[in-house]
């Protein structure tokens, strides 16, 4: 294959065309539903293959460090669908990767070998580079200094929401409410089992995959405080007849686990997450729709006793712990006020409010075009 660049007008300051292509899920994804916030557009062009050349695996590793900037990576080779998403799997790409089988796009972008294109929130160009011979690599940290949050632009802070977090107290109707909204948009809701398949996805081994969130966070005791003590979250795992042995995960490493799986969840987009920090962790992407669902303790105590067959004292016991168990998660491990209604985009009282009416009103806001 020849490495050029075909001459054409798309210089730095010039919007990039717009296009439609599917990803490694036969969905049909758009330029315009990233856009909103600074896109690393990455054209790989006949080199995603099962194998995976050594040149793009060394990009993405790369790339995987720019993950945590505020930033969307979005990738476009020529190869199928299933042959992206074996490939994806294969190599832990923690961003969406779409199949230009008809080589559109990279014609109308002028390309015919790996190119990386920087555009801004409204989606000019940035910054673009061409590989001249496979071995060559762009300039990471250059590219890193075109990633810097900026102020964006008014015309590209109202962008559709692909993404839906739901943060709730319990007894409130939220973990309902995002069962309807998934059902009503279509969108997966992030559970352990779709935890677990992109934890695998990203190479972590299943017993490894803890599913760290506000749910299962207890608050620590005193002297666990005061001592500064990270608590392992899971025993330590042993395979039969000692072939190997795994480490305890603490805290922290468990934490840094599902941050890599939400975020990898949000790049794919069209996906209701509930819990699990996600208002914290993806509080500087764009595209993303921050529900907070409450209710009055008395309306909550009636729910989690008539939802748990437990007594008064019984179910406001419940509340009290959860409450202070998701404050404290939040608090400790992000910074952030749990009830803060700055912290969200849409805030409901669920006390003279339908569950399913809810979920329509979010529904609505979430599905705009």
């Amino acid at each position: 294959m020849e490495w050029a660049f075909i001459k054409n007008d798309l210089c730095i300051g010039k919007k990039a065309p717009h296009f439609s292509l599917p990803d490694a899920e036969n969905r049909t994804r758009n330029l315009k539903e990233f856009l909103g916030q600074k896109v690393v557009l990455v054209f790989f062009v006949h080199e995603f293959t099962v194998t995976c050349t050594k040149e793009v695996c060394e990009f993405r590793d790369s790339m995987d460090k720019m993950i945590n900037l505020e930033a969307q990576i979005v990738g476009v080779d020529t190869t199928d669908p299933s042959t992206i998403k074996v490939c994806a799997e294969k190599n832990r790409f923690a961003f969406p990767i779409l199949s230009d089988q008809k080589h559109e796009v990279a014609r109308i972008y002028g390309v015919t070998s790996r190119a990386i294109f920087v555009l801004d929130q409204a989606g000019s160009i940035l910054y673009k580079w061409v590989a001249q011979k496979p071995e060559d690599e762009p300039d990471y940290n250059e590219i890193n200094r075109y990633l810097k949050p900026s102020a964006p632009k008014k015309e590209a802070q109202m962008v559709a929401p692909t993404v839906v977090t739901f943060s709730r107290q319990i007894g409130s109707g939220g973990d309902e409410i995002a069962q309807y909204v998934s059902q009503m948009l279509g969108w997966p809701c992030v559970d352990k089992a779709l935890v677990v398949e992109i934890g695998r996805s990203l190479g972590y081994h299943e017993e490894d995959i803890v599913d760290f969130c506000e749910d299962t966070y207890r608050v620590q005791s005193l002297i666990d405080k005061l001592m500064l003590r990270r608590k392992p979250s899971k025993m330590p795992f042993i395979a039969e007849g000692n072939v190997r042995i795994r480490e305890a995960l603490d805290e922290e490493q468990c934490l840094v686990t599902i941050q890599t799986v939400i975020k990898n969840l949000a790049s794919r987009g069209n996906v209701v997450i509930v819990g699990r920090g996600g208002q914290a962790i993806l509080k500087h992407k764009v595209g993303v729709l921050n529900v907070r669902i409450i209710a009055p303790q008395a309306i909550r105590v009636q729910r989690i006793i008539s939802s748990m067959n437990l007594t008064e004292a019984e179910a406001l016991k419940v509340i009290t712990e959860n409450d202070k168990a998701g404050s404290e998660y939040l608090q400790r491990f992000y910074g952030i006020d749990w009830d803060d209604p700055a912290n969200y985009d849409i805030v409901l009282n669920t006390a003279k409010l339908d569950l399913s009416t809810a979920a329509l009103m979010i529904s609505s806001v979430a599905s705009q075009a």
